[in-house]
């Protein structure tokens, strides 16, 4: 593992353990990298719970629960396929949070639409989620595999803060109201209702937000373009 990946998995776990959550990750064209990235920092047993490498479709179906539907929708490198990974391997495992990766490493196996170098990462926290595309064109395959495991874990921190940042932000809105009113009890789902009254629910989400994020990998001189998808969280 490189000293990025080191560096970036700590961050993670420290994260994790801090408020005792567990990960679990699901992988296809990374092939276990992910999880052994992880699990080269001593103690993982504490925080690890489950990885699963599913290189074939029907592998992504048996073990993650991913359909045959969001397969045949864009393919198995594709947004739907990834969110599908990441909430099989959260809801198997028990895990508080997931990871998963479907990508093309190559050096065969792109399109135009799709070409070497193109993957979908998903993070799952708790009942949210976030979903980014990145694309690291040139590299050769081993290259790639590790670029695509550096930007899952990049996602994941970013996924972490932001959730965990919502939250607080909403937490001290929702004290304020009531501290304004000593009758209005703090109810954290209603005020978080509130404050974004267009989040969606984990039912099929359709609705998806293109924000394009530049993310340059200094070891490897490589620009990755994101799209994001709108976090969701269960009311």
């Amino acid at each position: 593992m490189s000293e990025e990946a080191s560096m970036l998995a700590a961050r993670l776990v420290r994260r994790l353990k801090k408020d005792d959550w567990s990960l679990s990750v699901a992988e296809s064209c990374t092939g276990g990298l992910l999880a052994s990235s992880f699990t080269d920092i001593s103690g993982a047993s504490a925080w690890f719970t489950q990885g699963w490498v599913t290189y074939s479709n029907e592998s992504k179906i048996a073990q993650l629960g991913v359909t045959p539907k969001q397969l045949e929708k864009r393919g198995a490198v594709s947004h739907e396929v990834a969110l599908g990974m990441a909430q099989g391997a959260q809801h198997s495992s028990g895990s508080s949070v997931s990871i998963s990766i479907t990508g093309i490493a190559g050096p065969t196996g792109g399109d135009e639409s799709k070409p070497v170098g193109t993957v979908y990462v998903a993070v799952c926290i708790g009942e949210s989620y976030l979903v980014r595309r990145g694309e690291f064109g040139g590299g050769d395959r081993a290259s790639n595999k590790h670029s695509f495991v550096i930007f899952a874990m990049q996602k994941a921190i970013e996924a972490w803060d932001t959730h965990f940042g919502r939250l607080e932000a909403v937490r001290l809105a929702a004290e304020a109201e009531a501290a304004a009113d000593d009758s209005i009890d703090l109810d954290l789902s209603q005020a978080l209702s509130s404050i974004n009254p267009d989040l969606d629910t984990w039912k099929e989400n359709t609705v998806w937000t293109s924000e394009k994020v530049a993310t340059t990998l200094e070891e490897q001189g490589k620009d990755a373009l994101g799209d994001e998808a709108e976090w969701t969280e269960e009311q």
